[in-house]
């Protein structure tokens, strides 16, 4: 099955509707015009035919009034009565003049008048004219004189006059009212059959769209639809292609992500390992140094010592002589002391039989000692031994950091705290020495001095598997914290 789309279809469609839409916005619009100009004109109509059966209401009230009047009534009875005719009067003359005129300006309000209307308002204008003005001689004689006095013949003969014309006012009055009645009944029907008229072209011009806009338009948007699905179906299949495609390339990039992932963890645990073997083969380098710097040098030193101090007690020496011999056992002591602390420094016998909780006491001892610095040791551990590793990682890691304390920062008092907590060890050292930035620091190349120390203890802690961190601001002294996962070892 071929299926082809007018590549104009759109313009085509686009253009139709909107001919057909202006086509029944105008009808629509020219129909709301003209409903809304019939309602205000039937609006208009009303208004106009109650104020001119108002006006035959207020004839009659004026002439009552008179009457009412001419009986001599008290003074509070004339004046209501003098006040509703003067009111009647107004509003009638208002109303009269505003109908004749076509337009009523007090209620805003346009009057239709025929030529039929307009030749009845001549016709009873000269009524409207002898009820109005013998009205105001009436009026005006009785706001001027009391009630007793007796009425003049000249009002009596106002007020015939007013009687006189009365009616014959009430039977025009009653013509224009019909009049008026009757022309908005036809102004009504005139609206209406407008209205049919254009219910039918909207009708048509609506058929007439179903016929040449909207059964072509359904033609079309079936072709169209029946090429879309076709389309869809394509897209589909490509779609499930690119989808398999897709899936086969992600799970390639998961896999090369898997072994760039396992090969970088492999080169940093066999660079960790390669660390860890270089410490460890330096400590144990360390350790023999120390043992033979003690069993060595340390007993040749004593055994000197000793020799010096037999020649001293054998030998009948001057003074001069004995001095030099004093000097030189004093020389002899300092060298052993050094050698001592040199042993200590490289591997403290202490650490390896008693673990870390005494090798920090002792080293913290002799810092303070030697120094003479305040320093003091606090931990809750409970003296079990630690794997070898760790308890040397955070020995060298405490050596350093106090190291760093007295020659560095020059700090009078240090703390040294080791915590054991859940699964952990924590190391805290802290110092009230001169404090550095650690931003600055961490810039500068120098191979020694507190800089190369830091980056001693960092890499010491990451071989350990812990975490370091450093606090510290110029003139505010220092703290280290250790945070190292509990490894405890089976030897004694």
């Amino acid at each position: 099955m071929n299926l082809s789309a007018d590549p104009q279809i759109a313009r085509k469609i686009t253009r139709l509707y909107l001919l057909a839409l202006t086509a029944v916005a105008l009808l629509s619009i020219g129909g709301q015009y003209l409903v809304q100009r019939s309602l205000e004109s039937q609006s208009n109509d009303s208004r106009v035919v109650n104020i001119a059966g108002r006006q035959r209401m207020l004839s009659q009230k004026i002439t009552k009034t008179v009457l009412l009047l001419q009986e001599q009534p008290d003074s509070l009875l004339l004046a209501t009565y003098l006040a509703d005719l003067d009111e009647a009067l107004d509003l009638w003359q208002k109303s009269h003049k505003g109908l004749q005129s076509g337009y009523l300006a007090y209620i805003q309000t346009p009057v239709n008048n025929s030529d039929s209307t307009r030749a009845m308002f001549a016709a009873i204008n000269p009524l409207f004219g002898a009820i109005y003005n013998n009205a105001k001689f009436v009026s005006k004689y009785f706001h001027q004189h009391a009630t007793n006095i007796p009425v003049p013949a000249d009002i009596r003969n106002n007020i015939r006059i007013i009687l006189a014309n009365e009616r014959a006012y009430l039977g025009g009055m009653n013509q224009i009212v019909f009049q008026y009645d009757a022309e908005a009944k036809r102004r009504v029907n005139a609206s209406q059959q407008i209205e049919l008229i254009l219910l039918l072209c909207t009708l048509i011009i609506l058929a007439l769209e179903g016929l040449f806009i909207f059964r072509p338009a359904v033609r079309q948007i079936q072709r169209t639809i029946g090429l879309l699905i076709d389309s869809e179906q394509r897209t589909h299949r490509v779609n499930e292609e690119l989808v398999a495609v897709n899936k086969s390339l992600e799970e390639t990039r998961e896999a090369l992500l898997r072994a760039t992932d396992e090969k970088y963890r492999q080169q940093i645990n066999e660079q960790k390992m390669r660390s860890a073997y270089l410490i460890e083969g330096q400590e144990e380098e360390r350790k023999r140094v120390a043992l033979e710097i003690h069993d060595g040098l340390g007993q040749m030193l004593t055994a000197l010592k000793f020799g010096i101090e037999k020649i001293g007690d054998s030998v009948n020496t001057t003074e001069t002589a004995q001095q030099n011999l004093d000097e030189l056992r004093s020389l002899v002591s300092q060298t052993i002391t050094e050698a001592r602390t040199i042993s200590f420094n490289l591997m403290p016998a202490v650490l390896n039989d008693f673990g870390i909780s005494s090798a920090l006491k002792l080293l913290t001892t002799q810092v303070a000692s030697n120094a003479a610095v305040n320093v003091t040791f606090n931990t809750n551990w409970n003296g079990k031994r630690l794997a070898r590793n760790l308890e040397i990682g955070l020995y060298r890691v405490s050596q350093e950091a106090l190291n760093n304390a007295v020659k560095y920062a020059e700090a009078t008092d240090i703390t040294v705290e080791l915590w054991h907590k859940k699964k952990y060890i924590h190391l805290t050292i802290l110092d009230n020495g001169r404090g550095f930035s650690p931003q600055k620091l961490s810039t500068r190349s120098r191979k020694s001095g507190p800089s190369h120390g830091i980056s001693n203890m960092k890499e010491r802690v990451y071989i350990i598997n812990g975490d370091i961190n450093i606090n510290s601001k110029p003139g505010q002294g220092t703290q280290i914290h250790v945070k190292v996962p509990l490894l405890l070892t089976d030897h004694a």
